[in-house]
């Protein structure tokens, strides 16, 4: 069947319809969970700070988990901070510690000091963490693609259950940022 004049125009009409309702209900689901993030970071202030504690955004703290994932979390940056590997490798899951070995570790992270940490979301399905945080750095440690001594870091953290108790399994790629410090 071959359309054209009023039907062509109004089959046209319809998918014009239908696309942009589809489309409207996408921007307003990303716009309905984006608006929670800026009441989230109202109080962070990027850069270095002497405070090394995991705090909890009060958005985050509603979340069931939210003190296991603020304990896991505080024990991965207390290790890299204080140059203890074995308190890392309790900290991540087997797949996160096992291409890395000792030495390789603790060249990587020699300088790395990280501070000004906050959580500021937790999802589940899977169990992910939003947090941000500055890390300084030797520059020749930094990464390679925005090799400067001082990092603002927003990242999303990937939980899982492993031996009974929660552990860092990676880091959601898509949702990954990193800016340099301003003076």
């Amino acid at each position: 069947m071959r359309l054209s004049g009023r039907r062509l125009t109004l089959a046209l009409t319809t998918v014009l319809v239908v696309v942009l309702a589809v489309g409207a209900t996408a921007a307003w689901s990303v716009g309905r969970y984006r608006e929670v993030q800026p009441a989230a970071m109202a109080d962070y202030q990027a850069g270095p700070t002497a405070d090394r504690t995991v705090r909890v955004s009060t958005e985050a703290a509603r979340q069931e988990r939210a003190p296991e994932v603020q304990a896991v979390m505080q024990q991965y940056f207390d290790a890299i901070n204080n140059r203890d590997y074995q308190s890392w490798i309790g900290a991540v899951a087997d797949a996160q510690s096992a291409p890395q070995t000792e030495d390789r570790w603790h060249n990587d992270y020699a300088s790395t000091i990280d501070s000004n940490l906050s959580v500021l979301s937790i999802d589940d399905e899977p169990l992910r963490a939003r947090m941000m945080f500055t890390s300084q750095q030797a520059v020749e440690l930094a990464p390679s693609s925005l090799p400067v001594d001082c990092i603002n870091w927003d990242v999303t953290y990937l939980l899982s259950e492993q031996n009974g108790h929660l552990v860092l399994s990676g880091i959601d790629p898509s949702a990954q940022s990193m800016t340099a410090c301003t003076s």
